[in-house]
C-alpha cells in the first residue's frame, strides 16, 4: 500500500473554487460594467427607458418579452395594464439604490462611530456596544422591521429609518475588532504620549486604517439592504404605489406569475445580478487593498 500526501491533490470543490477566483480576478470589468450601468440608470432613467413608466395600453397588456405594439418594441414584456417593463425596472432603479445607498450611509456611520468608541476607550463603552449589538443581532430584526412598519405606515421614510436597524451591528463589530488591533499599535501609542486629542487620533490614524475594510463592508451591505427592501415591498410594508423599486415591481407581478412570468422573473434577476456583482466589487477590492497592503 502506498501513502499518499494530504494536499498534494486539490478537491473538487477547491478547483472549482480557483478557476471561480482566477476569472473573477481576469473579468471584475463585468461586474464594474453592470454596477456602472445600474448608476447610470438610477442617475439618468429618462435616458435609457424607451417609454414613459407610467403610460399605459391596454391593448398591449401582458406582452411577453421581445414583443411590439403600436408604442414600439418592448423588451421585457408589458404589465397588467400595458405599462412598459423594461422603462418600469430602468426608473425603478433610482429609487432602489437611493434606499438602499442613504440605509446603508446611515447604518454605517452609526455602526462606525460605536465600534471606534469601542475598541478604543474598552471598558463600560465596550462592554456597552457590545451588549447592544449582540442583543441586535439575537432579535428577529426583519420581523421587527415588519411591525414597525406595518405600524408608522410604509413610507419611503420610514424605511430609511428601519433599514439601518438591521446592519450597524455588523459595521460596529468590524470597526470595534479593527480599533481593538489599532490601539496597541505603537503608532497610535505615539501619537497618544506626543499629545494628540482623542479625536485627533480616532478621525486621523484610526480611521484611515480602517476605512478599506468600511468600503468592502459597505458594498456587501449596499445588496443587503437592496434585498431586505425588496423583501419588505414583497410583503407590501415597504414601498407604495406611484413610486417604484424592484422588489415592488416583483410583488405586483407575483399574481401573475402563472401567466406572466416575466412580471416577476426578470426583476428578480435584475435585482440579483446587482447584488452579485456589488459582492464581487466588493471582493475584488478587498483583494487589492490586501496585496498592496
Amino acid at each position: 500500500m502506498t501513502a499518499t500526501v494530504a494536499g498534494t491533490a486539490p478537491t473538487p470543490v477547491e478547483s472549482l473554487r480557483r478557476l471561480a477566483g482566477a476569472v473573477g480576478a481576469r473579468l471584475w470589468w463585468l461586474p464594474a460594467g453592470f454596477v456602472g450601468l445600474m448608476v447610470a440608470w438610477a442617475l439618468a432613467p429618462g435616458l435609457f427607458a424607451p417609454h414613459e413608466p407610467e403610460r399605459q395600453n391596454l391593448r398591449a397588456r401582458l406582452l411577453p418579452p421581445l414583443s411590439e405594439s403600436s408604442d414600439g418594441y418592448h423588451w421585457a414584456g408589458t404589465g397588467s395594464l400595458g405599462k412598459d417593463l423594461f422603462s418600469q425596472m430602468i426608473h425603478g432603479a433610482r429609487l432602489t439604490l437611493m434606499i438602499a445607498v442613504i440605509a446603508t450611509g446611515i447604518a454605517m456611520i452609526f455602526g462606525v462611530m460605536l465600534g471606534l468608541a469601542a475598541g478604543y476607550f474598552g471598558g463600560i463603552v465596550d462592554r456597552f456596544v457590545s451588549r447592544l449589538s449582540e442583543a441586535q443581532t439575537a432579535m428577529p430584526m426583519f420581523l421587527v422591521a415588519i411591525l414597525l412598519l406595518s405600524i408608522l405606515g410604509p413610507s419611503v421614510t420610514i424605511l430609511l429609518i428601519v433599514l439601518p436597524t438591521l446592519v450597524w451591528p455588523i459595521f460596529a463589530r468590524v470597526v470595534r475588532a479593527e480599533a481593538l488591533r489599532l490601539r496597541q499599535s505603537q503608532f497610535i501609542e505615539a501619537s497618544i504620549a506626543v499629545g494628540c486629542t482623542t479625536p485627533t487620533v480616532l478621525v486621523s490614524h484610526m480611521l484611515p486604517n480602517i476605512a478599506p475594510r468600511i468600503l468592502v463592508l459597505a458594498v456587501i451591505e449596499i445588496g443587503h439592504v437592496m434585498l431586505a427592501e425588496a423583501g419588505l415591498s414583497f410583503l407590501g410594508v415597504g414601498v407604495q404605489p406611484p413610486d417604484t423599486t424592484w422588489g415592488l415591481l416583483i410583488a405586483q407581478g407575483r399574481d401573475l406569475l402563472a401567466v406572466s412570468w416575466w412580471l416577476t422573473i426578470l426583476p428578480g434577476v435584475l435585482l440579483g445580478l446587482t447584488v452579485l456583482c456589488l459582492n464581487l466589487l466588493s471582493r475584488r477590492y478587498e483583494r487589492s487593498a490586501g496585496a498592496a497592503g
